[in-house]
C-alpha cells in the first residue's frame, strides 16, 4: 500500500537541529503557533542550513507530510526552509472596510538565490553566501532582499552559482569579493548604496 502524501507549510521559531542514527543535522525542531513540530531534513536541505540558521530564527518550512502507518502519527519531511520574518496581524477598523481605494499590486520581495550543492560549496559557495548577508546588511537590505539558499543550478563546473531575482541575471564562477558590486548594481535605487 503506497503512503499517501500531502505538502504542508509551517511556519514558526527554529528551536534547534536535532540528531539521527548517521548526521547530527537530520531533524529540525520548530515551534509553531499550536506545537512544537519535528521536521525530518532531506539531505540537499541538510547541508544548507546547518550553517545558515541560528536558534531563534523565524522560518518557513515547506514540505511533505505522511501518516507513519505503525503509529498513526504525523510524519513531516522538510523539501525548502526559508528564514522568514514573522506575519504581522493588523486589525482593519471597520469603518475602513468599505474603502474604494484599489488595493496596490504586491511587489514580489528581491532575492538573492546561492546554489549549496557539494560543488559550489567546495569551490566557495558558503564563503559567498557570507559575504552577500554582510554587503546586505552594511547597505541597510537585510529586510527588504531575501537570501535563499538553493539545491543544483545544473551550472556545476562554473560554481559558485548565483541568481539574483526578479531579474534572473545568473551570475558562475562568483567570488565573495564581487558582492558588493553585484548587490550595487542590482538595488542601488534600495538603499544608499554608492
Amino acid at each position: 500500500m503506497a503512503k499517501e502524501k500531502q505538502t504542508f507549510c509551517l511556519e514558526g521559531r527554529f528551536q534547534g537541529f536535532m540528531a539521527g542514527s548517521k548526521s547530527p543535522f537530520k531533524y529540525l525542531s520548530v515551534h509553531g503557533a499550536d506545537d512544537q513540530h519535528v521536521v525530518k531534513l532531506s539531505k540537499s536541505v541538510r547541508l544548507m542550513l546547518f550553517r545558515y540558521l541560528q536558534v531563534g530564527d523565524w522560518i518557513r518550512v515547506i514540505g511533505e507530510q505522511s501518516i507513519d502507518q505503525e503509529t498513526g502519527e504525523p510524519k513531516l519531511k522538510a523539501k525548502e526552509v526559508l528564514r522568514v520574518k514573522p506575519l504581522e496581524v493588523v486589525a482593519t477598523p471597520t469603518s475602513s472596510v468599505a474603502s474604494t481605494t484599489p488595493p496596490k499590486a504586491k511587489q514580489k520581495k528581491p532575492k538573492i538565490l546561492i546554489c549549496q550543492k557539494s560543488t559550489c560549496r567546495k569551490r566557495g559557495a558558503a564563503q559567498v553566501c557570507r559575504a552577500v548577508e554582510s554587503t546586505l546588511a552594511n547597505y541597510g537590505l537585510t529586510d527588504s532582499v531575501e537570501v535563499k539558499l538553493t539545491g543544483c543550478m545544473d551550472k556545476c563546473k562554473a560554481g559558485p552559482n548565483m541568481v539574483v531575482m526578479p531579474q534572473k541575471q545568473r551570475y558562475t564562477k562568483v567570488k565573495p569579493g564581487q558582492i558588493p558590486e553585484v548587490i550595487a548594481e542590482h538595488f542601488q535605487q534600495q538603499s544608499n548604496v554608492g
